[in-house]
Order: structure tokens, then C-alpha cells, then sequence
């Protein structure tokens, strides 16, 4: 008997510290799975995309958002809403396929019926990507976040790292001297700039030389449907199913030496004929607006605006805001055969290696200042 009364003594002890654990996690709720933060009381900082950016899409208020890969990190919220007049939300993912961000997209748009403009960048790297292709080299993706499942939120209620990692140290903060709550804003959330050094000789430390190693290569018909269904399941039904939505989508613009290596492989050709079928995919959807920017070479030949072959300093995020609300470099059924074959005559035959002659400039945004707005 007197084992027995233990037995459920300590189940009740047990059962009593799960519950003010799990209560004390709902409460501060750091991934906003359950509530609004609680900028009264504690300090939110938003730095972990794919544990975060759900709860913000569910429990904020917007009528906008931003979306995408690495690409679309270093947009502004606050220069989006001056522009566009709009409450947004940025809600990138790092390295993610079209997958998993149109279904972050679609559940934004479950959950919250203001969404009424979305901008979101497409990768043409991703153009080939099968349509269930999923990124897998980034952790385990914390699925219990997604779902409607009440049963499986045990992995986040009990979860040891969130409790002391996160909501213990967002508690013990409030005690320290000084102390402000609030929440990161969505201006700095992702946003990478200031971590990278841009120009030439960080970008190409060995040099730009010229070699054409590969033969010329084309679109298959298999290749062909494989980005049909990438692009049908994961940017363009959306918009069909959203027709009061309006999508601002941009293909993002890589560097000149992005291009050199899709010349030097033969693999340009391919590229230019599988963005000319997505563009006349995405051509039928009157909600969706197509902008590209590739053309806009006074950028993508200087490799002062790049950190890498493919991403841009913030100063081009701020500039592609600009251009998509005037509609300046958007893709018509009128313009986009003679921008693409502008496109593939000019990357075919620039001289790649006069880009050794480029000098680094000690200020990374100085580059801004020489770019024609």
C-alpha cells in the first residue's frame, strides 16, 4: 500500500513540474507557436528561420510578406511598407528549395486572410529541382511546428534546448540591468550584410580566366517536365488558387561570374531555354508579376555588389523593391523573347576577364552610390 501511495505520489510530483514546464514554454512561447510575443515582457530575438518563421506567419499581423532563399535575406521590411504602403513580414529560408517555401507561402495564406501581396525571389539555380525536393543537409526540419497535431507540440513544450537555451534565458534576461523586451526587427532578421566582404578579389581570389571546358548543352524534354512540375506545384498554382493575391515574383540576379561558369560549362544555353519556358509558364497567371533584372549589367558586371557569384549586397534588395512597385524590368508576353535573346547574346560574348581589372572599394556600399536607380 505504502508503495503504491509513493508511486502516485511521485507521478503527481512528475505530472506537476511537466506542467509548469510546458506552461512556463507556452507562456514565452520563443517560436511563437502559440501566441504573439510578449514584447511587454521579454526579448524575442529572431535568428533561427525554419523554428521561427511559421509562428510568425500564424500569430502576426501583416498583409504582406517576403519570402525566398538567402537572396531575399537582406530586404527591408521597413522600406517595403514606405513603398508599397503595406505591414509586412519577412520570412526567408536559407538554402530551401521552391518546395518549402511556396508551402510556407500557402500556410501564411491559411492562416491569415489580410495577406494580400506577396514578394518572393526565384532562384534560377532551383529551376531543375525535382517538385517534392526537400533540403536535407540543414538539421532536422522541425515538422511538430507545421502541423495541426496538438499531440506531437510535446517535442516543443519539452523540448530541453528551448527550454534552457531559450525561454530560461529570455526569463533570466528580464533581470539584468538595463534590460529592454522587444523583438528583433525583420529589417536585421537574416539579414547578412555586414558579415561578408564584397569585390574581385573576394569573390575571385584566384582570378577570372576564360576556359570553355563543356559542350554546349539544351533543354531536354525530360528536363522540361521535371520544371513544369516545379514550377506549376510550387509557384504558380499558388497564385491560381489565390486570385486576390497579388505575387511579385523576381528572378534573383547572379553575378557575371555566374554566368562565365554557365558559359565555360556549356551550360547557358540550357539555363537561358529553361528560364524562357518558366517565364512562359508563369506568363499565364494575370496575379503574378514577373520581374527580372539580369539585364541590369551595370550591377551583375560589378562584382563590388556581390559577396559571392550569386548574392548581392542589400542595396540591391532596396533597389529591386523600388523597381517591381514601378514595374520597371517586369517580363510581358511583349518583351521576353527580346530580353532573353539580349540576355544570352550579351553573357556569351562579355569579356569575363576584364572583371581582374576591377578594384575593391574600401566600403562595401559605396557600390551603392554608382549604381544608376
Amino acid at each position: 500500500m505504502k508503495a503504491k501511495l509513493w508511486i502516485a505520489g511521485y507521478i503527481f510530483i512528475l505530472a506537476l513540474m511537466l506542467g509548469g514546464i510546458g506552461k512556463t514554454v507556452y507562456d514565452v512561447d520563443p517560436f511563437f507557436h502559440y501566441h504573439k510575443p510578449n514584447t511587454d515582457q521579454y526579448f524575442y530575438t529572431l535568428d533561427n528561420q525554419r523554428s521561427q518563421n511559421n509562428g510568425i506567419c500564424k500569430n502576426f499581423d501583416y498583409d504582406a510578406l517576403i519570402s525566398g532563399t538567402s537572396m531575399t535575406e537582406n530586404f527591408s521590411t521597413t522600406e517595403m511598407d514606405q513603398i508599397f504602403g503595406t505591414n509586412s513580414i519577412k520570412v526567408s529560408y536559407s538554402g530551401a528549395s521552391y518546395k518549402e517555401i511556396n508551402d510556407s507561402i500557402e500556410l501564411a495564406l491559411a492562416y491569415n486572410p489580410s495577406l494580400k501581396t506577396v514578394v518572393r525571389g526565384l532562384d534560377m539555380k532551383k529551376f531543375f529541382d525535382a517538385s517534392d525536393f526537400m533540403v536535407t543537409n540543414l538539421g532536422k526540419f522541425p515538422t511538430y511546428l507545421y502541423d495541426e497535431n496538438p499531440f506531437n507540440d510535446v517535442q516543443y513544450l519539452f523540448n530541453r534546448d528551448i527550454l534552457f537555451e531559450r525561454t530560461y534565458e529570455m526569463i533570466k534576461a528580464t533581470d539584468t540591468w538595463g534590460f529592454e523586451p522587444g523583438i528583433t526587427s525583420f529589417d536585421d532578421y537574416s539579414n547578412w550584410q555586414k558579415d561578408w566582404v564584397f569585390g574581385i578579389n573576394a569573390v575571385a581570389k584566384e582570378g577570372v580566366n576564360t576556359v570553355i571546358t563543356g559542350e554546349e548543352k539544351h533543354l531536354t524534354d525530360e528536363e522540361k517536365s521535371g520544371i513544369y512540375d516545379n514550377i506549376y506545384q510550387n509557384v504558380g498554382s499558388i497564385a491560381e488558387k489565390n486570385k486576390d493575391v497579388t505575387f511579385y515574383y523576381f528572378f534573383t540576379p547572379y553575378s557575371a561570374l555566374w554566368w562565365e561558369e554557365q558559359l565555360e560549362t556549356g551550360n547557358i544555353y540550357r539555363q537561358i531555354e529553361a528560364e524562357q519556358y518558366v517565364i512562359e509558364i508563369l506568363l499565364q497567371y494575370e496575379n503574378i508579376k514577373l520581374f527580372s533584372f539580369n539585364m541590369r549589367t551595370d550591377i551583375t558586371t560589378n562584382i563590388n555588389n556581390y559577396r559571392d557569384t550569386t548574392h548581392y549586397g542589400e542595396w540591391v534588395n532596396s533597389l529591386i523593391l523600388k523597381w517591381m512597385h514601378s514595374g520597371n524590368y517586369q517580363l510581358t508576353a511583349d518583351n521576353y523573347i527580346p530580353y532573353l535573346e539580349d540576355e544570352l547574346q550579351f553573357y556569351c560574348s562579355f569579356d569575363y576577364e576584364s572583371l581582374n581589372e576591377q578594384e575593391d572599394y574600401e566600403d562595401d556600399y559605396y557600390a551603392a552610390t554608382l549604381v544608376n536607380q
